[in-house]
């Protein structure tokens, strides 16, 4: 079975590691925060090791020398070129994946070696294309500048918008649903399409309009 090393266990490192395991992956997770390790740990129930994922003897505890895929899914770039030039050097993992928060990194990340990265950016960018084919640049371009936000929420079991179809929302003003990943594929919503527990939805919102707009979608949670 093929193993796979993921370095933080947030949104993105939570969801890639449930995915590639109901795809029949062997997953190892290393997470610094205590409480989610152990969340990680009994929901997926997979190994979560609790610790600095820069500690190079907590790498050797995931086993990283086994790992054919060393995932870096931190909140920061330069944490996660460092953890996959780890990977690469002192592990010798084949293939390594870096999450990037700043697209500005992602090529400086590539002539450095990494394999390949996770850009919600450049997620954002292609759904914006797919779905507003006419307005896409225009968006993009407003998007890029920091004037429109992409929102990325998880919709949970018994929350306000759980069940409802897309058409039945009261979304604030200037937000636009783009996609939604569930079950590893994304699918574009329409006015019919309902809403379910673990969706991942991710809208185009004003800066001003992201709280509303995340408000309405998983009330008073975070």
């Amino acid at each position: 079975m093929t193993y796979v090393l993921i370095i933080g266990g947030g949104k993105i490192g939570y969801y890639l590691a449930r995915t590639l395991q109901k795809s029949g992956y062997l997953i190892g997770i290393v997470e610094a925060d205590a409480g989610r390790s152990a969340r990680i740990a009994e929901d997926l129930g997979i190994t979560v090791i609790n610790g600095d994922g820069t500690d190079i003897d907590i790498l050797h505890d995931a086993n990283a020398e086994g790992a054919k895929y060393f995932v870096a899914a931190t909140g920061r770039d330069e944490v996660n070129l460092a953890l996959c030039q780890m990977a690469k050097r002192h592990f010798k993992v084949p293939v390594t994946v870096a999450r990037v928060i700043n697209p500005k990194n992602e090529g400086i990340f590539k002539t450095l070696g990494i394999d390949a990265t996770i850009s919600t950016t450049a997620m954002a960018a292609q759904m914006i294309e797919n779905v507003l084919p006419a307005n896409g640049m225009r968006l993009f371009t407003l998007f890029s500048g920091g004037d429109v936000e992409l929102a990325e929420v998880e919709l949970h079991k018994g929350g306000p918008v759980t069940g409802l179809a897309v058409s039945e929302l009261r979304l604030p003003e200037e937000c636009l649903l783009i996609s939604i990943m569930r079950e590893g594929k994304i699918s574009f919503p329409r006015g019919k399409t309902v809403l379910r527990e673990g969706d991942r939805v991710f809208a185009l919102a004003r800066r001003g309009s992201v709280d509303a707009l995340k408000h309405v979608l998983i009330g008073g949670r975070s």
